[in-house]
């Protein structure tokens, strides 16, 4: 569901903060840090072990300690903190979109215990299942899609090129 994150989390930043300096670029990024994390290690590394690609990243203490780390770790007012945080927002906005509060097991993980739940199929297995029998799936990326295609107007040479050079859709 990329394209449903990627449109849930520029239009959700836009509509909560309004701030048309923000380098949407860190928030592209981290609206897909959950997945980018959890798929390889849930459906390449540890197939056996968890075969999910909801994992670590999508657990509200990983985002939350992450954050906390940047905060510690930059200085306020720093374009390194602005940016970070702006990822962060991506991060969390994510989770939403995922409706991942729905699996306390890995919203909450480890707080709620170590394992993760475990799906009956194969992960791309069950993903594809999903993707084909699932009208939510669809409608949301056909959403998506409208929504990205809609910001970045393909047919407009040189659309694209302020968010390419400093993050910025208008």
């Amino acid at each position: 569901m990329i394209l449903w994150h990627l449109a849930t989390a520029l239009f959700g930043f836009r509509w909560v903060f309004r701030d048309p300096e923000a380098d949407l670029r860190w928030l592209v990024a981290g609206a897909l840090v959950p997945d980018v994390i959890d798929m390889p290690i849930g459906t390449l590394l540890w197939v056996g072990t968890f075969a999910s690609g909801q994992l670590f990243a999508h657990s509200l203490t990983s985002t939350v300690v992450v954050g906390v780390a940047v905060l510690l770790l930059t200085r306020r007012g720093s374009p390194a903190r602005r940016n970070l945080m702006v990822m962060m927002v991506g991060w969390l906005i994510h989770l939403l979109s995922d409706g991942i509060w729905l699996e306390p097991r890995v919203f909450w993980w480890p707080l709620w215990g170590w394992s993760f739940p475990s799906e009956e199929l194969p992960f791309w297995q069950g993903a594809w299942a999903r993707a084909g029998s699932d009208p939510s799936r669809r409608l949301s990326e056909a959403v998506g899609l409208g929504a990205v295609l809609r910001k970045t107007d393909p047919g407009s040479p040189g659309k694209h090129r302020p968010f390419l050079r400093a993050g910025r859709l208008h």
